[in-house]
């Protein structure tokens, strides 16, 4: 969830820092305070439009970060984008920042590293649903609408099943592709794969010899200066008067002497006991690696040659030694499929028109599943939307057949959201034809319908309200409200029965300073709480009365409009 947001030199906001709890939280405020500047805050932070303009008159730059607190499916997500951009991340704590300059100059960064707008734009899908703007609504995003009807009708499971028949199709159709350009140059290449199968078979190359070649010729190379300096530390370690394990040896012997008289000595005992035996050892070790020591210029030139061929391979095919043995393998599938062209082109072809049967057929059973449910969500979508003001509205998902029969890892359909808000109209894609406000409320309604199964866990609603009051205003209260029992949801409101529901209230105010008008944004308690609210009700002219209506929106139960 959001935890925190933080504001510099943004418009009127010369500075603010607001924290955000569970559940629902209100914006409210006077006309022209800068209420929806905490709506176009959270849009930069997730690589919205910036331009200069936004920037406070006089400063260099404006300023906005944001501390997110993530867990479960969120958290996973987000931590796997970070990972593929190599960024630092605890698991939990997410820091965006964002800086626009008064030039219009735009950086961004996530967790003190610099990222792109692009980037930012990725993350922030995965972190907040902003709906208000056009340009903010996720439900215009390409393949919304595809996705939204899919999670609706719990059809993942079998979107994924088809994104997997796809993956095996396209890949036996490149396998095909291959083939047919192997054996389209097959006769003209025969002579040469066949030479450089029987040149590797002649050569017997193994994993791992070349580093074994390189390190046996260093020993040949330095049999003499090698058994010159293996004798001495022989010599120092066993032979003579002052040789090591001599004097260890003495010295375990005086120790032992002495732990017999103080028992603290075991210890150093028990050291010493190790310390003769790994001389001991070395000693032996030494010995050994002596007697299978020789100069052997014969078995040198042999390495040598052996090192020499292994070099000429690697050049003349510009292959390494473990590329090599792999290609040997290569040549050998390469040369039986040219040897029996007709058979090996028949049994991939045979095996792509398998693919193929089985993609269709999971594709077609996907797609009547979505036709029905399609059919089923837009009548239950078009009957939530009459309590929300708009009782003459028709929302429908429109699914088509994909573009010229491509299908895509989403399926064989494209689908679509048309819209009408009067009757008598031709519904029409909705992202042409609704309001802001109504674009707000549709969204609401499919939220409240995902519940549980929306994979974005903050919400942020602005414009929701417009044009609304009364049963309508209580009613997308309410769904507000319930919405928050299920995610953070955050609400720039003007209507004191919305604001009321809330379990958090932020209060949006302007005044003059220095000549200079300046936004505040505050946490209300619950007397300010009653005094915003009032205000709400009656504008200015606050009473008793309206104070009293206040306390009274406050205390008054959900009723599950």
């Amino acid at each position: 969830m959001l935890e925190r947001l933080t504001i510099r030199d943004l418009a009127l906001v010369e500075g603010a820092e607001m924290e955000f709890g569970r559940g629902l939280t209100a914006v409210t405020g006077e006309t022209g305070a800068g209420k929806s500047l905490t709506v176009e805050a959270l849009a930069l932070v997730v690589g919205g439009r910036a331009d200069a303009d936004i920037v406070r008159e006089g400063a260099k730059a404006c300023v906005v970060e944001a501390e997110f607190r993530l867990a479960g499916e969120s958290g996973s997500r987000a931590a796997a984008l970070l990972e593929e951009w190599g960024l630092e991340f605890d698991g939990e704590t997410l820091i965006v920042r964002r800086e626009v300059s008064a030039e219009g100059r735009s950086r961004a960064s996530v967790n003190q590293s610099s990222v792109t707008l692009a980037n930012l734009k990725r993350l922030g899908e995965l972190l907040l649903d902003l709906h208000g703007q056009h340009e903010h609504q996720s439900l215009l995003r390409e393949g919304a609408a595809l996705a939204t009807l899919d999670r609706l009708a719990g059809l993942e499971p079998e979107r994924a099943k088809f994104a997997e028949t796809l993956a095996a199709l396209r890949e036996a159709e490149h396998e095909l592709a291959r083939l047919r350009d192997s054996l389209a140059t097959f006769a003209e290449r025969r002579e040469y794969l066949t030479a450089a199968a029987a040149e590797l078979d002649e050569a017997r190359l193994r994993e791992g010899e070349e580093a074994e070649l390189q390190a046996e010729a260093a020993r040949l190379a330095h049999a003499d200066r090698l058994r010159e300096l293996a004798s001495l530390a022989l010599e120092r370690l066993s032979d003579g008067e002052h040789a090591a394990v001599v004097s260890a040896g003495a010295a375990r012997h005086a120790i032992e002497q002495a732990a017999a008289l103080d028992p603290s000595l075991a210890d150093a005992l028990a050291e010493l006991d190790q310390t003769v035996i790994a001389a001991q050892e070395s000693a032996r070790t030494l010995g050994g690696y002596l007697g299978r020591l020789e100069a052997d210029p014969e078995r040198l030139e042999t390495v040598e040659a052996r090192r020499d061929l292994y070099a000429r391979l690697t050049r003349k095919y510009r292959r390494s030694l473990p590329e090599l043995i792999a290609w040997r393998s290569e040549l050998a599938v390469e040369l039986a499929e040219g040897e029996d062209g007709d058979a090996a082109l028949a049994r991939v072809e045979s095996r792509v028109a398998n693919a193929e049967a089985a993609c269709l057929a999971v594709g077609k059973a996907l797609s009547r599943k979505r036709a029905v449910a399609a059919r089923e969500w837009s009548a239950s979508l078009t009957r939530e939307l009459a309590p929300l003001g708009l009782p003459h509205a028709r929302i429908a998902f429109d699914v088509a057949a994909v573009l010229e029969g491509r299908p895509t890892p989403s399926g064989l359909d494209d689908v679509g959201l048309r819209f009408t808000a009067n009757p008598g109209e031709p519904a029409r894609a909705l992202a042409k034809i609704a309001s802001g406000g109504e674009l707000s409320r549709v969204m609401l309604a499919l939220k409240c319908a995902l519940q549980t199964r929306d994979r974005v866990d903050l919400l942020v609603f602005d414009e929701v309200d417009s044009g609304i009051g009364g049963a309508v205003a209580q009613a997308v209260g309410e769904r507000l409200r319930r919405l928050g029992e299920h995610h953070q949801v955050v609400c720039v409101t003007h209507l004191p029965l919305i604001a009321a529901l809330a379990g958090h209230h932020l209060a949006v105010t302007k005044h003059v300073a220095s000549g200079r008008t300046v936004a505040r944004v505050t946490a209300l308690e619950r007397a300010d709480r009653v005094e915003e609210l009032a205000r709400m009700l009656a504008g200015e002219r606050v009473t008793e009365t309206t104070r009293r209506q206040a306390r009274e929106l406050l205390a008054a139960p959900a009723t599950g409009a």
